[in-house]
Protein backbone atom coordinates (compact mmCIF):
# COMPACT_ATOMS: atom_id res chain seq x y z
CA UNK A 1 0.00 0.00 0.00
CA UNK A 2 1.33 3.46 -0.90
CA UNK A 3 2.63 5.58 1.98
CA UNK A 4 0.50 8.55 3.10
CA UNK A 5 0.87 11.22 5.77
CA UNK A 6 -1.90 13.19 7.51
CA UNK A 7 -1.43 16.60 9.13
CA UNK A 8 -3.80 19.15 10.69
CA UNK A 9 -3.92 22.73 9.40
CA UNK A 10 -5.64 25.80 10.82
CA UNK A 11 -6.69 27.87 7.77
CA UNK A 12 -7.88 25.00 5.59
CA UNK A 13 -9.91 27.13 3.15
CA UNK A 14 -6.89 29.28 2.29
CA UNK A 15 -4.81 26.12 1.85
CA UNK A 16 -7.36 24.75 -0.66
CA UNK A 17 -7.14 27.89 -2.79
CA UNK A 18 -3.34 27.89 -2.74
CA UNK A 19 -3.19 24.14 -3.45
CA UNK A 20 -5.23 24.55 -6.63
CA UNK A 21 -3.07 27.49 -7.70
CA UNK A 22 0.06 25.36 -7.13
CA UNK A 23 -1.51 22.48 -9.08
CA UNK A 24 -2.16 24.72 -12.10
CA UNK A 25 1.60 24.78 -12.81
CA UNK A 26 1.24 21.14 -13.92
CA UNK A 27 -0.28 19.94 -17.21
CA UNK A 28 -2.83 17.63 -15.57
CA UNK A 29 -5.08 18.44 -12.60
CA UNK A 30 -8.34 17.07 -11.20
CA UNK A 31 -10.09 18.57 -8.17
CA UNK A 32 -13.30 17.07 -6.78
CA UNK A 33 -15.06 19.13 -4.09
CA UNK A 34 -18.29 18.23 -2.24
CA UNK A 35 -18.34 21.64 -0.50
CA UNK A 36 -19.44 19.82 2.68
CA UNK A 37 -22.94 19.66 1.24
CA UNK A 38 -25.15 18.23 4.02
CA UNK A 39 -28.17 16.81 2.19
CA UNK A 40 -26.75 14.57 -0.56
CA UNK A 41 -26.64 10.89 0.31
CA UNK A 42 -23.46 8.87 -0.13
CA UNK A 43 -20.90 11.69 -0.28
CA UNK A 44 -17.64 9.83 -0.93
CA UNK A 45 -14.89 12.48 -0.89
CA UNK A 46 -14.95 15.85 0.87
CA UNK A 47 -12.13 17.39 -1.20
CA UNK A 48 -9.50 15.60 -3.27
CA UNK A 49 -6.85 17.03 -5.60
CA UNK A 50 -4.96 14.85 -8.09
CA UNK A 51 -1.95 16.43 -9.79
CA UNK A 52 0.57 15.51 -12.53
CA UNK A 53 0.18 12.41 -14.70
CA UNK A 54 2.59 9.52 -14.12
CA UNK A 55 0.63 7.63 -16.77
CA UNK A 56 -2.39 8.57 -18.85
CA UNK A 57 -5.02 7.15 -21.18
CA UNK A 58 -6.16 9.36 -24.06
CA UNK A 59 -8.47 7.61 -26.46
CA UNK A 60 -11.33 7.71 -28.87
CA UNK A 61 -12.10 4.22 -30.21
CA UNK A 62 -12.74 1.18 -27.99
CA UNK A 63 -12.60 3.49 -24.97
CA UNK A 64 -14.34 1.33 -22.36
CA UNK A 65 -12.13 -1.71 -23.01
CA UNK A 66 -9.04 0.49 -22.88
CA UNK A 67 -10.27 1.93 -19.57
CA UNK A 68 -10.53 -1.57 -18.10
CA UNK A 69 -6.92 -2.32 -19.02
CA UNK A 70 -5.63 1.07 -17.84
CA UNK A 71 -7.37 0.78 -14.47
CA UNK A 72 -6.00 -2.72 -13.92
CA UNK A 73 -2.46 -1.66 -14.75
CA UNK A 74 -2.51 1.56 -12.69
CA UNK A 75 -2.56 -0.21 -9.32
CA UNK A 76 -3.88 2.96 -7.63
CA UNK A 77 -6.71 5.49 -7.91
CA UNK A 78 -7.12 7.05 -11.33
CA UNK A 79 -8.98 10.24 -12.22
CA UNK A 80 -10.55 11.29 -15.47
CA UNK A 81 -13.54 12.12 -17.61
CA UNK A 82 -15.91 10.64 -20.16
CA UNK A 83 -17.44 12.91 -22.80
CA UNK A 84 -21.02 12.73 -24.02
CA UNK A 85 -19.80 11.66 -27.47
CA UNK A 86 -18.83 8.22 -26.15
CA UNK A 87 -22.49 7.52 -26.94
CA UNK A 88 -21.25 6.75 -30.44
CA UNK A 89 -19.36 3.73 -29.03
CA UNK A 90 -22.33 2.57 -26.98
CA UNK A 91 -24.89 2.84 -29.81
CA UNK A 92 -24.82 3.41 -33.58
CA UNK A 93 -24.81 7.21 -33.37
CA UNK A 94 -22.66 10.07 -34.60
CA UNK A 95 -21.57 13.62 -33.68
CA UNK A 96 -21.20 16.08 -36.56
CA UNK A 97 -21.38 19.50 -34.90
CA UNK A 98 -18.51 21.98 -34.45
CA UNK A 99 -16.30 21.63 -31.38
CA UNK A 100 -14.42 24.71 -30.21
CA UNK A 101 -12.78 23.04 -27.20
CA UNK A 102 -11.07 19.82 -28.29
CA UNK A 103 -11.40 17.52 -25.26
CA UNK A 104 -10.56 13.87 -26.08
CA UNK A 105 -13.51 11.47 -25.88
CA UNK A 106 -12.08 9.76 -22.80
CA UNK A 107 -9.16 10.74 -20.59
CA UNK A 108 -7.83 9.18 -17.36
CA UNK A 109 -4.55 9.59 -15.52
CA UNK A 110 -2.59 8.10 -12.65
CA UNK A 111 -1.51 11.10 -10.54
CA UNK A 112 1.87 11.75 -8.97
CA UNK A 113 0.31 13.67 -6.09
CA UNK A 114 -3.01 13.06 -4.32
CA UNK A 115 -3.99 15.59 -1.67
CA UNK A 116 -7.14 14.78 0.27
CA UNK A 117 -8.84 17.02 2.84
CA UNK A 118 -11.48 16.07 5.40
CA UNK A 119 -12.33 18.69 7.98
CA UNK A 120 -9.02 20.38 8.77
CA UNK A 121 -6.94 17.25 8.15
CA UNK A 122 -4.76 17.02 5.03
CA UNK A 123 -3.59 13.63 3.75
CA UNK A 124 -0.92 13.41 1.04
CA UNK A 125 0.47 10.32 -0.68
CA UNK A 126 4.00 11.05 0.53
CA UNK A 127 6.16 10.18 3.55
CA UNK A 128 6.47 12.50 6.55
CA UNK A 129 9.25 14.86 5.38
CA UNK A 130 8.02 15.05 1.77
CA UNK A 131 4.51 15.90 2.97
CA UNK A 132 5.74 18.84 5.03
CA UNK A 133 7.95 20.09 2.19
CA UNK A 134 4.94 20.03 -0.14
CA UNK A 135 2.66 21.75 2.37
CA UNK A 136 5.28 24.43 2.97
CA UNK A 137 5.63 24.98 -0.79
CA UNK A 138 1.85 25.35 -1.17
CA UNK A 139 1.52 27.69 1.81
CA UNK A 140 4.17 29.99 0.31
CA UNK A 141 2.06 30.46 -2.84
CA UNK A 142 0.93 34.06 -3.35
CA UNK A 143 -2.68 34.21 -4.49
CA UNK A 144 -2.88 35.87 -7.89
CA UNK A 145 -5.20 38.86 -7.97
CA UNK A 146 -6.95 39.71 -11.21
CA UNK A 147 -7.07 43.35 -12.28
CA UNK A 148 -10.47 45.00 -11.86
CA UNK A 149 -12.37 45.03 -15.13
CA UNK A 150 -15.78 46.64 -15.36
CA UNK A 151 -16.28 45.58 -18.99
CA UNK A 152 -18.81 42.81 -19.52
CA UNK A 153 -17.73 39.63 -21.31
CA UNK A 154 -19.94 39.31 -24.39
CA UNK A 155 -21.48 35.86 -24.83
CA UNK A 156 -23.30 34.67 -27.97
CA UNK A 157 -25.99 31.96 -28.13
CA UNK A 158 -25.08 29.26 -30.64
CA UNK A 159 -28.80 28.75 -31.31
CA UNK A 160 -30.67 32.11 -31.33
CA UNK A 161 -33.71 32.43 -29.09
CA UNK A 162 -36.29 32.34 -31.89
CA UNK A 163 -34.77 29.21 -33.42
CA UNK A 164 -34.62 27.59 -29.96
CA UNK A 165 -38.32 28.33 -29.36
CA UNK A 166 -39.17 27.02 -32.85
CA UNK A 167 -37.26 23.80 -32.18
CA UNK A 168 -39.04 23.30 -28.85
CA UNK A 169 -42.34 23.46 -30.74
CA UNK A 170 -41.06 20.88 -33.26
CA UNK A 171 -39.89 18.61 -30.44
CA UNK A 172 -43.31 18.88 -28.77
CA UNK A 173 -44.94 17.93 -32.08
CA UNK A 174 -42.78 14.80 -32.27
CA UNK A 175 -43.73 13.94 -28.70
CA UNK A 176 -47.42 14.36 -29.57
CA UNK A 177 -46.89 12.04 -32.54
CA UNK A 178 -45.37 9.39 -30.26
CA UNK A 179 -41.76 9.50 -31.49
CA UNK A 180 -40.46 9.78 -27.90
CA UNK A 181 -41.58 10.96 -24.44
CA UNK A 182 -38.96 13.46 -23.33
CA UNK A 183 -35.90 15.09 -24.92
CA UNK A 184 -33.17 17.07 -23.18
CA UNK A 185 -32.53 20.03 -25.49
CA UNK A 186 -29.39 22.12 -24.89
CA UNK A 187 -27.86 25.31 -26.21
CA UNK A 188 -24.29 26.61 -26.21
CA UNK A 189 -23.29 30.13 -25.15
CA UNK A 190 -19.78 30.95 -26.31
CA UNK A 191 -17.13 33.65 -26.59
CA UNK A 192 -14.02 33.79 -28.79
CA UNK A 193 -10.72 35.61 -28.26
CA UNK A 194 -11.31 35.56 -24.51
CA UNK A 195 -8.68 35.43 -21.76
CA UNK A 196 -9.62 34.24 -18.27
CA UNK A 197 -7.77 32.86 -15.24
CA UNK A 198 -9.30 29.36 -14.87
CA UNK A 199 -8.27 28.86 -11.22
CA UNK A 200 -9.70 32.19 -10.09
CA UNK A 201 -12.80 31.65 -12.22
CA UNK A 202 -13.43 28.24 -10.68
CA UNK A 203 -12.84 29.60 -7.18
CA UNK A 204 -15.51 32.28 -7.72
CA UNK A 205 -17.94 29.81 -9.32
CA UNK A 206 -17.44 27.29 -6.53
CA UNK A 207 -17.92 29.94 -3.86
CA UNK A 208 -21.20 31.03 -5.49
CA UNK A 209 -22.63 27.56 -6.00
CA UNK A 210 -21.28 25.36 -3.17
CA UNK A 211 -22.37 22.38 -5.29
CA UNK A 212 -21.77 18.80 -4.02
CA UNK A 213 -20.18 17.51 -7.23
CA UNK A 214 -17.99 20.46 -8.14
CA UNK A 215 -14.88 19.75 -10.21
CA UNK A 216 -11.90 21.51 -11.73
CA UNK A 217 -10.10 19.65 -14.51
CA UNK A 218 -7.05 20.69 -16.51
CA UNK A 219 -5.88 18.57 -19.41
CA UNK A 220 -3.09 20.45 -21.15
CA UNK A 221 -4.61 23.67 -22.48
CA UNK A 222 -8.21 22.56 -21.89
CA UNK A 223 -10.09 23.44 -18.70
CA UNK A 224 -13.34 22.45 -17.03
CA UNK A 225 -14.76 24.60 -14.19
CA UNK A 226 -17.78 22.67 -12.93
CA UNK A 227 -20.40 23.42 -10.26
CA UNK A 228 -22.51 20.30 -10.70
CA UNK A 229 -25.27 19.38 -8.25
CA UNK A 230 -25.73 15.94 -9.81
CA UNK A 231 -24.22 12.49 -9.43
CA UNK A 232 -24.14 10.19 -12.44
CA UNK A 233 -23.06 6.93 -10.85
CA UNK A 234 -21.20 5.67 -7.82
CA UNK A 235 -20.03 2.18 -6.89
CA UNK A 236 -19.33 1.28 -3.27
CA UNK A 237 -18.44 -2.41 -2.77
CA UNK A 238 -21.11 -4.03 -4.99
CA UNK A 239 -23.68 -1.23 -4.60
CA UNK A 240 -24.44 1.08 -7.53
CA UNK A 241 -25.98 4.49 -6.78
CA UNK A 242 -27.41 6.96 -9.30
CA UNK A 243 -29.07 10.29 -8.41
CA UNK A 244 -30.74 11.84 -11.47
CA UNK A 245 -32.00 15.43 -11.35
CA UNK A 246 -35.12 16.49 -13.19
CA UNK A 247 -37.02 19.51 -11.91
CA UNK A 248 -35.71 23.02 -11.25
CA UNK A 249 -37.09 26.16 -9.62
CA UNK A 250 -35.38 29.31 -8.39
CA UNK A 251 -34.42 29.69 -4.75
CA UNK A 252 -36.43 32.12 -2.62
CA UNK A 253 -34.96 35.19 -0.96
CA UNK A 254 -36.39 34.18 2.44
CA UNK A 255 -36.84 30.83 4.17
CA UNK A 256 -40.65 31.09 3.96
CA UNK A 257 -40.60 32.01 0.26
CA UNK A 258 -38.20 29.17 -0.48
CA UNK A 259 -40.44 26.66 1.32
CA UNK A 260 -43.36 27.77 -0.85
CA UNK A 261 -41.22 27.40 -3.98
CA UNK A 262 -40.06 23.95 -2.87
CA UNK A 263 -43.66 22.87 -2.25
CA UNK A 264 -44.59 24.16 -5.71
CA UNK A 265 -41.76 22.15 -7.28
CA UNK A 266 -42.65 19.04 -5.27
CA UNK A 267 -46.27 19.16 -6.48
CA UNK A 268 -45.64 20.28 -10.07
CA UNK A 269 -47.11 17.54 -12.26
CA UNK A 270 -44.87 18.36 -15.22
CA UNK A 271 -41.69 18.23 -13.13
CA UNK A 272 -42.79 14.99 -11.43
CA UNK A 273 -43.55 13.44 -14.82
CA UNK A 274 -40.09 14.41 -16.11
CA UNK A 275 -38.45 13.00 -13.00
CA UNK A 276 -40.28 9.68 -12.98
CA UNK A 277 -39.55 9.09 -16.69
CA UNK A 278 -35.83 9.49 -16.04
CA UNK A 279 -36.00 7.35 -12.90
CA UNK A 280 -37.55 4.55 -14.98
CA UNK A 281 -34.80 4.97 -17.57
CA UNK A 282 -32.08 4.82 -14.87
CA UNK A 283 -33.70 1.72 -13.37
CA UNK A 284 -33.54 0.07 -16.78
CA UNK A 285 -29.89 1.15 -17.30
CA UNK A 286 -28.78 -0.21 -13.91
CA UNK A 287 -30.72 -3.45 -14.40
CA UNK A 288 -28.42 -4.32 -17.35
CA UNK A 289 -25.49 -4.71 -14.94
CA UNK A 290 -27.19 -5.76 -11.72
CA UNK A 291 -28.43 -8.74 -9.77
CA UNK A 292 -32.00 -9.49 -10.82
CA UNK A 293 -34.52 -7.78 -8.57
CA UNK A 294 -31.93 -5.58 -6.82
CA UNK A 295 -32.86 -2.24 -8.43
CA UNK A 296 -34.52 -0.01 -5.86
CA UNK A 297 -35.74 3.61 -5.79
CA UNK A 298 -34.56 4.78 -2.37
CA UNK A 299 -35.88 8.33 -2.78
CA UNK A 300 -38.40 9.67 -5.29
CA UNK A 301 -38.99 13.41 -5.86
CA UNK A 302 -36.55 14.55 -3.16
CA UNK A 303 -36.30 18.37 -3.03
CA UNK A 304 -32.78 19.71 -2.43
CA UNK A 305 -31.75 23.35 -1.99
CA UNK A 306 -28.64 24.81 -3.61
CA UNK A 307 -27.28 28.33 -3.54
CA UNK A 308 -29.44 29.70 -6.36
CA UNK A 309 -31.93 26.96 -7.28
CA UNK A 310 -33.99 24.11 -5.83
CA UNK A 311 -33.78 20.73 -7.58
CA UNK A 312 -35.88 17.57 -7.64
CA UNK A 313 -33.55 14.60 -7.13
CA UNK A 314 -34.29 10.88 -6.95
CA UNK A 315 -31.95 8.13 -5.75
CA UNK A 316 -31.81 4.75 -7.51
CA UNK A 317 -29.63 1.88 -6.26
CA UNK A 318 -28.77 -1.65 -7.41
CA UNK A 319 -26.33 -4.49 -6.69
CA UNK A 320 -23.68 -5.09 -9.36
CA UNK A 321 -23.88 -8.67 -10.63
CA UNK A 322 -20.62 -10.52 -9.84
CA UNK A 323 -20.20 -11.67 -13.45
CA UNK A 324 -20.16 -8.06 -14.73
CA UNK A 325 -17.12 -5.78 -14.85
CA UNK A 326 -17.72 -2.45 -13.09
CA UNK A 327 -16.71 -0.52 -16.24
CA UNK A 328 -19.59 -2.22 -18.03
CA UNK A 329 -21.94 -0.74 -15.41
CA UNK A 330 -20.67 2.71 -16.41
CA UNK A 331 -21.00 1.89 -20.12
CA UNK A 332 -24.51 0.47 -19.73
CA UNK A 333 -25.73 3.65 -18.00
CA UNK A 334 -23.89 6.14 -20.23
CA UNK A 335 -24.75 8.79 -21.18
CA UNK A 336 -26.92 9.57 -18.17
CA UNK A 337 -30.65 9.62 -18.80
CA UNK A 338 -31.15 13.02 -17.18
CA UNK A 339 -29.17 14.56 -20.07
CA UNK A 340 -30.80 12.58 -22.89
CA UNK A 341 -34.47 11.79 -22.31
CA UNK A 342 -36.51 8.70 -23.11
CA UNK A 343 -36.33 6.39 -24.92
CA UNK A 344 -32.61 7.04 -24.90
CA UNK A 345 -31.44 5.96 -28.37
CA UNK A 346 -34.25 7.70 -30.24
CA UNK A 347 -33.81 10.99 -28.38
CA UNK A 348 -30.02 10.97 -28.86
CA UNK A 349 -30.60 10.79 -32.62
CA UNK A 350 -32.92 13.78 -32.39
CA UNK A 351 -30.61 15.71 -30.05
CA UNK A 352 -28.02 15.57 -32.82
CA UNK A 353 -30.62 16.91 -35.24
CA UNK A 354 -31.83 19.85 -33.13
CA UNK A 355 -28.68 21.03 -31.35
CA UNK A 356 -26.05 23.15 -33.12
CA UNK A 357 -22.90 22.44 -31.04
CA UNK A 358 -21.01 19.33 -30.08
CA UNK A 359 -21.62 18.60 -26.42
CA UNK A 360 -18.17 17.14 -25.78
CA UNK A 361 -17.47 17.12 -22.05
CA UNK A 362 -20.77 18.89 -21.32
CA UNK A 363 -23.26 16.25 -20.10
CA UNK A 364 -20.32 13.88 -19.79
CA UNK A 365 -18.81 12.91 -16.46
CA UNK A 366 -15.77 13.53 -14.22
CA UNK A 367 -14.63 11.36 -11.34
CA UNK A 368 -12.28 8.69 -10.05
CA UNK A 369 -11.86 4.91 -9.90
CA UNK A 370 -9.98 3.28 -7.02
CA UNK A 371 -7.58 0.35 -7.39
CA UNK A 372 -10.29 -1.90 -5.95
CA UNK A 373 -12.87 -0.82 -8.53
CA UNK A 374 -15.02 1.59 -6.51
CA UNK A 375 -15.83 4.83 -8.31
CA UNK A 376 -17.80 8.06 -8.21
CA UNK A 377 -18.74 10.23 -11.21
CA UNK A 378 -20.70 13.45 -11.53
CA UNK A 379 -22.81 14.85 -14.35
CA UNK A 380 -20.96 17.70 -16.06
CA UNK A 381 -23.52 20.51 -15.99
CA UNK A 382 -23.42 24.10 -14.61
CA UNK A 383 -19.94 24.39 -16.12
CA UNK A 384 -17.55 26.76 -17.84
CA UNK A 385 -15.24 25.25 -20.48
CA UNK A 386 -12.13 26.99 -21.74
CA UNK A 387 -9.32 26.35 -24.20
CA UNK A 388 -6.38 28.55 -23.17
CA UNK A 389 -4.59 27.97 -26.49
CA UNK A 390 -7.42 29.10 -28.77
CA UNK A 391 -9.05 31.40 -26.16
CA UNK A 392 -12.45 29.80 -26.79
CA UNK A 393 -14.92 29.84 -23.89
CA UNK A 394 -18.14 27.85 -23.71
CA UNK A 395 -21.16 27.38 -21.45
CA UNK A 396 -23.96 24.95 -22.21
CA UNK A 397 -27.36 24.60 -20.57
CA UNK A 398 -30.54 22.70 -21.33
CA UNK A 399 -33.78 21.28 -20.09
CA UNK A 400 -36.20 18.43 -20.60
CA UNK A 401 -38.85 19.04 -23.23
CA UNK A 402 -42.11 17.16 -22.64
CA UNK A 403 -45.69 17.24 -23.89
CA UNK A 404 -46.53 19.97 -21.36
CA UNK A 405 -43.53 22.21 -22.08
CA UNK A 406 -44.12 25.90 -22.74
CA UNK A 407 -41.34 27.09 -25.09
CA UNK A 408 -40.83 30.51 -23.45
CA UNK A 409 -40.61 28.93 -19.99
CA UNK A 410 -38.09 26.38 -21.27
CA UNK A 411 -35.90 29.22 -22.54
CA UNK A 412 -36.23 31.03 -19.18
CA UNK A 413 -35.10 27.84 -17.41
CA UNK A 414 -32.14 27.64 -19.77
CA UNK A 415 -31.05 31.14 -18.72
CA UNK A 416 -31.68 30.37 -15.04
CA UNK A 417 -29.31 27.38 -15.24
CA UNK A 418 -26.67 29.47 -17.05
CA UNK A 419 -26.96 32.41 -14.66
CA UNK A 420 -24.38 31.20 -12.13
CA UNK A 421 -21.71 30.84 -14.81
CA UNK A 422 -22.65 34.10 -16.52
CA UNK A 423 -22.48 36.01 -13.21
CA UNK A 424 -19.12 34.41 -12.38
CA UNK A 425 -17.74 35.61 -15.71
CA UNK A 426 -19.38 39.06 -15.45
CA UNK A 427 -20.93 38.19 -18.81
CA UNK A 428 -23.82 39.53 -20.82
CA UNK A 429 -25.75 37.61 -23.47
CA UNK A 430 -25.82 39.35 -26.83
Amino acid sequence: MAETTTVTLSDIELFKIKALQWADYFKTVCLLDSNNYPHTNYISKDWILAVDAIDELVCGGNAFEQLKAFQTGAGSTIFGFLTYDLKNQVEKLESRHPDGLGFPELYFFKPRYIIEISGNKVTINRNYPETFELIEMIQKMVIKQEPANSAKLKITARTPKEKYLHNVRLIKKQIEEGDYYELNYCNEFFAENTVINPVNTFTRLNEKSKAPFSAFFKQGDKYLMCASPERFLRKEANKLISQPIKGTIRKGTTEDENKLLQDHLRNDEKERAENVMIVDLVRNDLAKSSVAGSVNVEELFGIHAFNSVNQMISTVTASLAPENHFVDAIKNAFPMGSMTGAPKIEVMKNIEHYEDAKRGLYSGSVGYITAGGDFDFNVVIRSIFYNSLTHYLSIQAGGAITYDSIPEKEYDELLLKAKGMMDTLNAVLL
